[in-house]
């Protein structure tokens, strides 16, 4: 997330992981009104990285997702249509525990930003989010939001493959290699 967070370079004043920021669940009885034990910590975290001022002034709350088109209740469906996985992945962000009401009634602008790693496209939401922080950028520096559009999805797909590599390493049974360690040192240092 190198323009969000990075030396705040499109000067939005990013936090990662702030806590707090939707209300817990009302009580119903001794369970949450959805049906969930109670969680006295209040710290439900809609935002992966959140931003004080976004459109209009008002906060957002980024979620970072990934998923991927060859999961067995999709495959049929992104043969068809690539981007399947990543648009329905972001109905599901936003309708679970009902974020996106909760955080529109707290305020809050929600963007799931969901990319499928097979393929590495981007959801809807996070294209159109990745567009107004190059316009956003682009103001500030006077460099053309095309680029900087470009530069963040180079970005991003590197990123996105040296956490694929490591997911794969990590999958490794624990014998298989004296490697192991040195082989996730280079995929973080990718």
């Amino acid at each position: 997330m190198p323009i969000i967070t990075r030396g705040n370079s499109a000067n939005l004043n990013p936090e990662l992981e702030r806590p707090g920021l939707l209300q817990p669940r009302p009580l119903s009885g001794s369970a949450q009104a959805n049906g969930a034990a109670r969680d006295d910590s209040g710290n439900r975290r809609p935002a992966d990285v959140y931003l004080p001022r976004w459109r209009r002034g008002g906060p957002a709350a980024l979620d970072f997702a990934v998923t991927s088109d060859l999961r067995n209740d999709i495959v049929r469906r992104s043969a068809v249509d690539g981007s399947i996985a990543a648009s329905a992945y972001e109905d599901t962000k936003r309708s679970h525990l009902d974020t996106a009401a909760s955080c529109q009634a707290e305020g809050l602008t929600f963007i799931p930003v969901v990319c499928e790693a097979d393929g590495g496209g981007w959801g809807p939401a996070a294209q159109k989010t990745f567009s107004e922080l190059a316009k956003h950028k682009s103001a500030l520096t006077g460099e053309d939001a095309s680029k900087v559009a470009v530069q963040l999805y180079q970005s991003l797909g590197l990123v996105l493959q040296r956490e694929n590599a490591r997911a794969i390493i990590r999958r490794f049974p624990n014998n298989a290699s004296q490697n192991d360690e040195a082989l996730l040192a280079a995929a973080a240092a990718c």
